[in-house]
């Protein structure tokens, strides 16, 4: 996966009713979703690095920032559970949100970027969106503040997510 085209729709709800019940609370919940699947699981949650470089975005991902973004770095990862991938994510990290006191993002290395935007509590969601991947599952996808600067993760929750916390 490296651009994610699907129709994605603003999460209200009515259209978070139209998700399974099993896959609801995993769409709307606010907090970190490494610490949700770790809670639910009993387990570490590892990731593994897909991709991690300068990408040009959709035309879709682009319309979700304020301004036009002439540089990005995207990175693209699974998390696992007990090495089996549960959730794919694409993040976006426009080249302005990754200076200053935000260039340690940079160098996250294996750590799970929730880790870094929840380290302090909730953070700021502006925007969360939904949608259904046929023959897969659901995902989000959510443009978060990181000390005021935009980051836009997306995370497609795959079947063994179920298999793994029920």
């Amino acid at each position: 996966m490296t651009k994610l085209s699907q129709s994605w729709f603003n999460m209200n709800h009515a259209m978070l009713r139209l998700a399974p019940l099993i896959w609801q609370d995993w769409l709307s919940n606010p907090q970190s979703l490494t610490q949700l699947i770790e809670r639910r699981t009993q387990k570490n949650v590892t990731v593994k690095i897909l991709a991690d470089k300068r990408q040009s975005l959709s035309a879709d991902e682009q319309s979700l920032f304020r301004q036009p973004l002439k540089r990005c770095r995207v990175r693209e990862i699974y998390l696992c559970v007990d090495d089996t991938p549960v959730v794919f994510a694409r993040s976006i990290l426009p080249t302005s949100s990754c200076t200053g006191i935000n260039r340690t993002i940079l160098d996250i290395g294996n750590t799970p970027l929730g880790e870094v935007l929840f380290k302090k509590g909730n953070a700021p969601i502006l925007l969360r969106q939904i949608t259904e991947i046929p023959y897969l599952g659901f995902g989000r996808r959510s443009l978060y503040l990181l000390r005021g600067h935009p980051i836009l993760i997306s995370e497609i929750f795959l079947p063994a997510l179920i298999d793994k916390t029920h």
